[in-house]
């Protein structure tokens, strides 16, 4: 397989940027196994796909038949389960979803989607609302500083998404209805085979919602349309050509922030606010292999963001911004059997980004010019397997900025497996840029920009504990990690910079799982101690969070499927701003309450073409907020139907 699956994904940085695409199309053909399988083939975190063993750094896998037995809309409730990840909405669906991963900030994770990095470039930060849990093939959860291999916002980790596409012909089509007049549709069709192939897919997603402010009474809706097109061919038995693009439509009510300091004063109100966001992402990729074991993979990729909306009724802002990037990486393989078994995979790449800003509104002579930025970045990665049970990798990295300081980052990994026992460990660097809202303000007078900031810099490492017992049906995985944050920027209204010091982020990482054929149970549990450069905690980072689930197959020729989950995240600090006028404008920390959420979802076959499907959000009907003053839904009941046609 190592011949035919190509290399993973690449972000800005990322030698392998457009091999992915390839990647995602091909990974179906490795051996249907759990998420944490030990041979599942995994592409995130190395240049050429290898076994999830063979990874040194801390990998969580989830496979899209996991994603579709949870019958969830958004992905983001499934990466609440994954141990270091930490998720805050602020509001009704649509509204601003940050994940976090190991107590660092939303824009230091490097979110990919079909190998293209899609963080809106005005940001930085992915907006996990954006993202329905459909048409997924898989998701692979990297954690610790990766800038070595993929370069800027890599610093605390990665989240690849993998859509599906191949393995034709195919039809598929799902509507689903339930509460707050939440309704669901979505239709893809697959033509071709594994090899050569294309796949078309439509999801559609309306609600009216509930109130963002926790106050509230008028519900605020949210509409997203995703648009998924893939495809890709054998040009020949040395080439291979593959092509991915995604369209996102979305249109959110969100509720405004009370900052007159009256009664109200640092509070989420009800209001007329909106926000309008479109998103467009593709790209293509070449695929050279004119001997075994050396490869070439050509490509481009672009990404685009334009967004506009308001605080009350009133338009208040609006942006747009766009990142091409083209790349090229080869690598090629040799064996030295006379020395320990030895296995020698080299890899180099080369990648140029532009990056293209301005605001829209509102209209201002200094926000007319629409602001650039690029950067050329270069490096290698090398990994060595010994005696068929110790693989070991390092890269390397150097980025060009032409527009702030440059960068250089490294990252070394190993794993050493004995048996049924595994010992885990890396090290790291990690970089994220500043953003252009950072750098060149928002209208200058309202907020400032600094264009002398530096990037943000990390280092840190983890070392883990992989055991398991009963023929492979019992894992459990237990890791520490460390990392150190500096040069971080933070704002200081109304201009931004760096600050001087270190922010510190340590804690433990606990996963099991045990399979029963029919049955799968698991669980997470995650320990966090992540203090600002002051040495308090910082914000919307719980210490303590776990994770329980449940998963399973029921009825004749296993027709039925069901699942339940349960979410527990303990007390957390937010900023509150209810005393920022009379304590010298500054914003006191408070805690918000840990809460526990508990999902349930089944579905059932009724024929070889036809499945019934339903879910519970939030049985308990807990009462909670992630973000302080922001509302969260209540108890929610979803029911629909699938269609399938082979």
């Amino acid at each position: 397989m190592g011949a035919v699956i190509r290399s993973s994904n690449s972000r800005k940085r990322a030698a392998h940027h457009g091999a992915i695409w390839l990647a995602g199309a091909l990974l179906p053909l490795a051996t249907p196994a759990m998420a944490q399988e030990a041979n599942t083939i995994v592409v995130t975190g190395t240049t050429i796909p290898v076994e999830r063993e063979q990874i040194g750094n801390t990998l969580t896998v989830i496979e899209g038949d996991e994603i579709e037995s949870r019958h969830t809309a958004y992905l983001q409730d499934i990466l609440r389960e994954v141990p270091g990840v930490a998720v805050s909405q602020g509001g009704s669906f649509g509204s601003l979803t940050q994940v976090r991963i190991r107590g660092a900030e939303a824009n230091h994770v490097l979110v990919l989607i079909d190998g293209i990095e899609v963080a809106p470039v005005g940001s930085g930060e992915f907006d996990f609302s954006t993202l329905l849990a459909d048409n997924i093939d898989r998701v692979e959860v990297l954690r610790g500083p990766q800038s070595g291999l993929y370069g800027s916002n890599a610093l605390a980790g990665v989240i690849n998404v993998i859509t599906k596409g191949g393995d034709g012909p195919a039809f598929d089509a799902a509507a689903e209805y339930g509460t707050y007049d939440s309704l669901f549709g979505r239709a893809g069709l697959t033509v071709g085979d594994r090899e050569t192939f294309v796949s078309a897919s439509a999801i559609y997603r309306r609600t009216d919602g509930f109130s963002s402010a926790a106050i509230g009474t008028e519900p605020d809706g949210d509409r997203n349309l995703t648009l998924y097109w893939r495809g890709g061919a054998k040009l020949a038995e040395i080439a291979r050509v593959d092509a991915s693009l995604r369209l996102v439509d979305k249109a959110t009510d969100t509720d405004g922030f009370d900052f007159s300091g009256g009664p109200l004063q640092g509070l989420a109100i009800d209001d007329d606010s909106y926000s309008d966001t479109r998103n467009v992402s593709g790209g293509v990729a070449l695929t050279l292999e004119p001997v075994d074991r050396w490869e070439t993979v050509l490509s481009a990729a672009y990404s685009g963001d334009e967004s506009t909306g308001g605080f009350g009724s009133i338009d208040s802002f609006g942006n747009e911004g766009d990142r091409v990037t083209l790349a090229a990486r080869s690598t090629i393989g040799f064996d030295t059997p006379a020395f320990a078994d030895a296995v020698h995979n080299v890899t180099v790449f080369l990648e140029h980004e532009e990056e293209r800003f301005r605001n829209t509104f509102p209209t201002d002579p200094s926000q007319l010019a629409r602001q650039k930025r690029s950067l050329l970045g270069f490096g290698a990665e090398y990994r060595l397997d010994l005696f068929k049970n110790l693989f070991l990798r390092a890269a390397v990295r150097h980025d060009d900025n032409d527009a702030f300081g440059d960068a250089t980052t490294y990252s070394l990994a190993g794993s050493w497996v004995l048996g049924s026992t595994r010992l885990h460990a890396s090290y790291g660097t990690g970089v994220t840029n500043p953003t252009f809202f950072e750098q060149f303000g928002f209208v200058p007078g309202t907020f400032v920009g600094n264009p002398d900031l530096v990037p943000e810099r990390a280092k840190g490492f983890d070392l883990g504990l992989e055991q398991r017992l009963l023929d492979d049906r019992f894992q459990i995985d237990l890791t520490y990690f460390n990392s150190t944050l500096e040069n971080e920027i933070v704002d200081q209204f109304p201009s931004i910079g760096n600050d001087i010091g270190e922010s510190t982020r340590e804690g433990v990482e606990l996963s099991a799982r045990f399979n029963l054929g029919w049955i799968s149970l698991g669980g997470s549990y995650t320990y966090l101690d992540a203090k600002d450069i002051d040495g308090t905690p910082e914000v919307l980072r719980p210490k303590n969070q776990a994770s329980f689930d449940v998963n399973g197959t029921f009825g004749p020729s296993a027709r039925g499927n069901f699942s339940a989950s349960l979410i527990y995240n303990g007390e957390r600090l937010d900023n509150d701003f209810r005393n920022y006028f009379s304590n010298g404008f500054m914003a006191e920390k408070t805690a918000l309450r840990a809460y526990t959420l508990v999902r349930i979802a089944a579905g059932y076959r009724v024929s070889d073409t036809i499945e019934l499907f339903g879910r519970l959000e939030n049985a308990l009907d807990s009462d909670y907020e992630e973000v302080l003053s922001y509302g969260t839904a209540g108890r929610a009941v979803y029911a629909g139907v699938k269609f399938v046609l082979p």
